[in-house]
């Protein structure tokens, strides 16, 4: 089952707040990973994510499974995994899962508010 974020910089990064400008959807043709597929794309890379409201996210995911998200002048870690096409992560304090396609070599990740962003590498 599904777990959902609360409330810190994970829910404000994962969930936030819906925004008339928001992508609601994934680009046309965006295909969903294997686990290993995610997996791969993700470990050892470092990306940018700007959101439709408030501040750059950056992202770090170490190949040994630990996360570094700096959102403004906030930041979190914790452990991050994949479960079929979608990323996880745990920072201790919450938990949550959320859907990661593809296209073109570009990742997006739907939140929970419904917004999908991409995943720019730096």
């Amino acid at each position: 089952m599904k777990q959902f974020l609360s409330a810190s910089a994970m829910a404000l990064a994962l969930l936030g707040a819906s925004a008339a400008a928001q992508t609601t959807a994934y680009p046309e043709g965006a295909e969903l990973l294997t686990q290993e597929a995610l997996r791969e794309a993700l470990a050892d890379k470092v990306f940018s994510t700007a959101p439709a409201q408030g501040p750059k996210w950056q992202w770090q995911f170490k190949n040994e499974g630990r996360f570094y998200l700096s959102v403004g002048n906030y930041s979190d870690s914790g452990q991050w995994s994949t479960k079929e096409s979608s990323l996880c992560l745990d920072s201790g304090k919450n938990v949550g899962c959320n859907e990661m396609r593809r296209k073109d070599g570009v990742l997006y990740l739907k939140r929970n508010s419904g917004e999908v962003v991409s995943f720019q590498l730096k």
